[in-house]
């Protein structure tokens, strides 16, 4: 998902109102449910003091035109009277049982993010010996683009001719196979690239996917999984989009389950090397408030030498942040890559910001370079201060023993340094 849009939004003069409702089609009288929710919104807004022109602002933008279509309406509003308007708004495929309205200093834009992190692009190809249809997905419920081509020129197959021809024609027909194979494979392989495919999921003959797989390259390769499914017009539509998305709930797992574990790692690392350097038993922080940082060579969170590693008689280095003020400080230095925040971490806990996107600390004595530091959301002031500095944001379980102390962690861009 480009986050540019979400960015911007801190550029703008608070306050801010920020609304998720959803819509479904599939009932009975959708649309005057639909007004109904808008109803109590509305009234909610002005008991909170939420001012007529936010208010009118978001009436505007409320989406009737889309009931047909279903899904969540996200809305942000900004400023007040005359001045408010909605920057951002738009549909996110899927709905919820509950509308979400908050009010404050910062939108409020986990949710947008957590739906935007679950989103797999993907494409699915059907293949047979006559050629494939190919889909790609990226973060909605219909392809973003789909190709259908026959690949393989005629003969397509092989025919009982009998007599000494018969190998002969036979070969030719292999030969038509394998060269309409590595059409297929390029098709998929564009499809792959134009929409940075995660996954790769393939159906259709067996021989034919046996042919298309040895013509993909192997970056491509090690991203298939091959499911039952066909692509003639079979009635196996249902049972192919069911599997698909079986893979697609797999890989999502598995996602979330290496980004803990490589945060676990890090962070055992961390509490190890503090511990040593310091002569104690290791510490569960897992990064220093008053440590100079050290930057090292891109990439991913672990790859950096460990300063003062072989004996530990200097600073060591630290790869993951745990806690919320180990986090805090890890933002203020744009030091952070992913951002994890447990599911169900209460949003309204406090934080403070300043006007800078990286100004942000649980204390406000800890901002004393700002003037009149702004109290706001606790888990907005985290998403805002990622976002402006470049960082994933991640929602991860919270009962897992790999996740973050405090339902707040991170992965670190480059090492920090902890004194001993």
């Amino acid at each position: 998902m480009e986050t540019s849009r979400l960015r911007n939004l801190y550029d703008l003069p608070g306050p801010f109102v920020t609304v998720y409702v959803s819509t479904d089609p599939v009932r009975e009288n959708a649309p005057r449910l639909f007004d109904l929710r808008w109803y109590d919104i509305l009234a909610d807004l002005e008991h909170q003091g939420v001012d007529a022109g936010a208010r009118q602002a978001l009436i505007a933008e409320r989406g009737d035109s889309r009931y047909r279509e279903g899904g969540t309406r996200v809305l942000v509003a900004a400023g007040e009277g005359r001045s408010a308007h909605v920057p951002y708004a738009r549909w996110l495929p899927g709905g919820s049982d509950f509308d979400l309205v908050a009010v404050g200093p910062l939108p409020h834009l986990l949710p947008v993010l957590d739906w935007a992190d679950r989103r797999v692009p993907h494409v699915v190809a059907l293949v047979d010996r006559l050629g494939v249809d190919v889909l790609a997905y990226t973060d909605g419920p219909l392809p973003s683009d789909g190709r259908s081509q026959d690949t393989t020129r005629p003969p397509w197959h092989k025919a009982r001719a009998g007599g000494w021809a018969q190998r002969r024609y036979e070969s030719h027909v292999e030969e038509h196979w394998k060269l309409g194979a590595k059409s297929t494979a390029d098709l998929i392989v564009r499809a792959v690239r134009d929409v940075a495919a995660e996954v790769v999921i393939l159906a259709g003959d067996p021989k034919a996917l046996s042919l298309v797989r040895d013509e993909l390259p192997v970056d491509v390769a090690i991203r298939v999984v091959i499911v039952q499914g066909s692509r003639a017009r079979d009635g196996s539509d249902d049972h192919l989009a069911s599997r698909v998305t079986e893979v697609l709930a797999e890989h999502l797992a598995r996602r979330t389950a290496d980004l803990l574990a490589e945060f676990h790692r890090y962070r055992c690392r961390a509490r190890s090397l503090v511990g040593v350097a310091a002569g104690t038993a290791p510490t569960r922080r897992a990064a220093s408030a008053d440590a100079e940082a050290t930057p090292r060579s891109a990439g991913s969170a672990g790859s950096g030498q460990v300063a003062g590693e072989a004996g530990l008689s200097g600073p060591v280095a630290l790869d993951a942040a745990d806690g919320l003020h180990a986090t805090v400080e890890a933002l203020r230095r744009a030091q952070v890559s992913h951002l994890l925040l447990a599911e169900g971490l209460p949003a309204g806990g406090p934080a403070w910001i300043g006007p800078r996107v990286n100004d942000i600390a649980a204390d406000p004595a800890d901002l004393a370079e700002v003037t009149s530091p702004i109290r706001a959301g606790q888990v907005d002031a985290l998403v805002r201060a990622a976002l402006g500095t470049a960082a994933a944001v991640h929602t991860v379980p919270a009962d897992r023993p790999e996740s973050p102390t405090g339902g707040v962690g991170a992965l670190l861009r480059y090492t920090l340094p902890a004194s001993a």
